[in-house]
């Protein structure tokens, strides 16, 4: 199995674990990935690697200053890891890898790139974007938006 990163926008307030995003691994084990498997071959991280605050009961999104100050150990994470494929997670993530502005996800999700992750590497790598498995995030519950997440799915199985 691959080596596969996956990077968010931020790292929620509280993780019992390194691989503690429920809704995501409900998405992997969907595609017959297991917990195990997971915690061998996958990492999570994030642009900024704290929790950046909340308000009004939502996660802040974290400020340019703040994914620049944390820009390098982005980079260390990455290549310390040395995956075979990066999983975007949300817009912002998807937005800083592919280095384009992302304004509607289902122009992305569901397809692959391949990219010098947010112009880090010197190199190219294979990249899955997905959408941000929030709560928070009605994107997801939309039927041609749930068409696009399995196709997203289904991609990263076959690649890994």
């Amino acid at each position: 199995m691959k080596r596969v990163i996956f990077i968010g926008q931020a790292m929620p307030r509280f993780k019992r674990s390194s691989h503690d995003w429920p809704l995501l691994n409900i998405w992997l084990n969907s595609i017959g990935i297991t917990q195990k498997q997971i915690e061998k071959n996958f990492l999570y991280t994030a642009l900024v690697n704290y929790f950046p605050g909340s308000k009004n009961g939502s996660h802040l999104v974290p400020t340019e200053e703040e994914i620049t100050k944390e820009r390098n150990r982005l980079q260390e994470t990455i290549k310390k890891f040395n995956p075979d494929i990066i999983v975007t997670i949300g817009k912002l993530s998807m937005s800083h890898c592919l280095q384009t502005e992302v304004n509607l996800l289902k122009d992305f999700i569901g397809k692959t790139f391949e990219v010098d992750p947010y112009g880090l590497l010197n190199r190219k790598i294979f990249v899955i974007p997905l959408p941000h498995p929030s709560g928070a995030s009605t994107w997801r519950h939309n039927p041609d938006n749930k068409k696009l997440l399995t196709k997203a799915l289904n991609l990263l199985k076959e690649n890994i």
